[in-house]
């Protein structure tokens, strides 16, 4: 009997906290107590999400069933926002724990004309990514849609 798809997500998470929390031990990490204070914060919220999963997909369901109304390009710059949101927060978080620079330290340290163009990349990346995350987002829609059909 195989391994169900929750228990191989509390796997895979379990490996990834170990990881994380051994990174200290490998590769110098700036400010290591907010570091880890912040790794242990995320163990139970993903914990949480695994578990009530059922719940969020519900909540997406509803959620997409309402953003589907209002067009393609609505849609496509909400992804986009929210991928631009999150790659900055990625791309800070690990200068700050991994350099120990804050995102206004790095900006400061950039010529003008790079971060002109590190901004129009972002917003590139942005673009393709909400087009991405919408049809992926429709293909999530579509998958709940048959399987609550189907039951």
């Amino acid at each position: 009997m195989g391994v169900n798809t929750k228990s191989k997500r509390f796997i895979a998470i379990a490996i990834l906290n170990v990881a994380l929390l051994a990174l200290p031990t490998l590769v110098k990490v700036h400010y290591a107590a907010l570091y880890y204070a912040v790794i242990i914060l995320l163990i139970p919220i993903t914990i949480y999400r695994i578990v009530f999963e059922e719940k969020f997909e519900k909540r997406f369901y509803q959620r997409w069933h309402k953003a589907r109304e209002q067009g393609f390009w609505i849609n496509v710059v909400r992804e986009g926002l929210r991928t631009l949101v999150f790659m900055v927060v990625v791309v800070s978080i690990s200068q700050f724990f991994g350099n120990g620079l804050t995102p206004i330290e790095i900006m400061s340290k950039l010529p003008g004309n790079a971060l002109a163009w590190i901004l129009l990349l972002l917003l590139a990346f942005s673009l393709i990514a909400g087009i991405i995350a919408l049809y992926e987002n429709n293909n999530r829609y579509i998958r709940i849609y048959y399987a609550k059909k189907n039951n």
